[in-house]
């Protein structure tokens, strides 16, 4: 006997000559990658199936994540001369499970046999009868497979469903946009089951902790990537919400931003030679995503762009993220709000997009160009190095500046520094815009996480700001 991983392709075992060649092709470069994880295997095909060799159970979870992968199955594996063969085999691995407990055999055979796959479920359920279990076929306690393939007979009573889709590559290249929320990184993620090559870009608008919390959620996602050293370009989009809140009519804001990532996308894509965008959106979910502000936004953008979650509720989204292992990370990502209005409008005319074109082209155009590349293998370094401005935090409030708590309502109630002000992360802008951008700022919070991001996150906007270290006690 011996052990493999049964692997199981997909849709394309359908396709024939050279485009299955080239599928298969694609699937073993990414198995043999995310086998890398395993410490290696040794990998065997025959048509509509591969077999892996290797540490089994660390194989089954990773064969399991690669693109174009339906099913995996760790099994043990005999070549036999007959059913008796197979059944007594059968016996002896799963007697034990099947006494006193209700089974089903699923049978399944591949090529020319002088017997039936019925003949061997027979001939399998006997023998686990005789060991103590019940055959219950319509709900059973346990299932045991055998899949007869010429003169191997494996089995395996585990099926590990994989991602599906097609093989990564095979379909060219796209260009995500991903905010680190919960939407964009499943978008992402469907269009690689779609055999897309996917490359990230990243607006960042905040500070290091918030790019640091999404880059981790694209680690998440590129980590499904195998095959494929994806490209993650890291944006600095503070121009354009200086552009944009200067420029722009506030209840344009909101498309404004999202036109002027569809320009800055469709610059970038051309460097990476991407075919489309692909984006988060899901119809109707907020303002900017009906279908008059999403026609707005991209009018004359000049790239396909493709929305897979456009007609899928959150619920639907949310569990597809928390399958992928972004949801944790993502659902705690705060939503940087400087360039979203709080009264926006649900369209905008040909004469307020060529405003909203003139006010950002410029900022637009610098953005594009300054981008970061990092390679997925370089990301989790990428990640250790950024840290916030050496001088943006403070022991004390410098004289005159406007100090704001960033903590709740109930907190702020029973202890905050004397004068200062209580502000949500999302009524900061309005609070600054109030009073005034040519004071200087200085937050604190429960960690100093949320005041170091919201601190330098107003630098971008030109305004001095910074966080307060609280010391232990206060």
């Amino acid at each position: 006997m011996d052990e493999v991983v049964v692997v199981r392709p997909g849709e394309f075992t359908i396709k024939r000559g050279a485009t299955r060649a080239e599928m298969e092709k694609l699937l073993l470069k990414a198995a043999r990658e995310a086998a890398e994880e395993c410490g290696g295997a040794k990998f065997e095909k025959e048509p509509g199936r591969i077999y892996a060799r290797g540490d089994t159970q660390c194989l089954k979870k990773a064969l399991a994540r690669v693109f174009g992968v339906k099913s995996v199955s760790p099994a043990y594996v005999m070549k036999f001369e007959g059913v008796a063969d197979i059944a007594r085999e059968a016996a002896r691995l799963w007697g034990g499970l099947a006494a006193g407990r209700r089974f089903a055999v699923r049978a399944h055979r591949v090529g020319n046999h002088p017997f039936t796959s019925r003949d061997v479920a027979a001939a399998v359920g006997s023998a686990l009868v005789a060991a103590g279990g019940r055959v219950d076929l319509e709900n059973p306690e346990v299932e045991f497979f055998v899949e007869v393939r010429g003169d191997r007979a494996y089995f395996y009573s585990e099926v590990v469903e994989g991602p599906g889709g097609l093989p990564l590559g095979s379909e060219g290249k796209v260009l995500a946009l991903v905010s680190g929320g919960i939407d964009s990184p499943v978008a992402a993620w469907l269009l690689m089951r779609r055999g897309a090559h996917v490359d990230v870009l990243h607006c960042n608008l905040g500070g290091t902790v918030a790019l640091r919390h999404t880059l981790e959620v694209i680690k998440r996602l590129l980590a499904w990537s195998y095959g494929y050293n994806a490209r993650v370009i890291i944006a600095d989009c503070s121009p354009v919400a200086k552009a944009l809140r200067s420029g722009v009519r506030e209840e344009l804001w909101n498309i404004a931003f999202k036109r002027a990532l569809y320009r800055i996308g469709a610059e970038v894509a051309k460097t990476v030679r991407a075919a489309a965008l692909v984006t988060g959106e899901s119809l109707g979910q907020v303002s900017s995503q009906t279908l008059q502000a999403l026609a707005a936004a991209e009018m004359g953008v000049g790239i396909p762009i493709l929305r897979p979650l456009i007609g899928m509720d959150k619920d639907e989204i949310t569990k597809l993220a928390q399958r992928i292992g972004t949801y944790e990370i993502s659902a705690k990502t705060p939503e940087y709000c400087a360039v979203f209005s709080r009264r926006p409008k649900r369209w905008a005319s040909r004469e307020e997009i060529e405003e909203i074109d003139f006010a950002l082209h410029d900022a637009v155009a610098e953005v594009a160009s300054n981008v970061k590349v990092v390679r997925k293998w370089q990301l989790a370094e990428f990640i250790k190095t950024l840290s916030p401005p050496e001088d943006i935090e403070v022991e004390t409030p410098p004289e005159g500046a406007v100090v704001i708590d960033l903590r709740d309502e109930e907190s702020y109630r029973k202890w905050h520094l004397p004068g200062a002000f209580r502000a949500d992360f999302d009524e900061v802008l309005s609070l600054v815009d109030k009073l005034g951008r040519d004071k200087t700022y200085v937050f604190y919070c429960y960690s100093g996480g949320l005041s170091l991001d919201v601190a330098e996150s107003l630098r971008k906007l030109g305004i001095k700001a910074y966080s307060l270290r609280l010391r232990r006690g206060t």
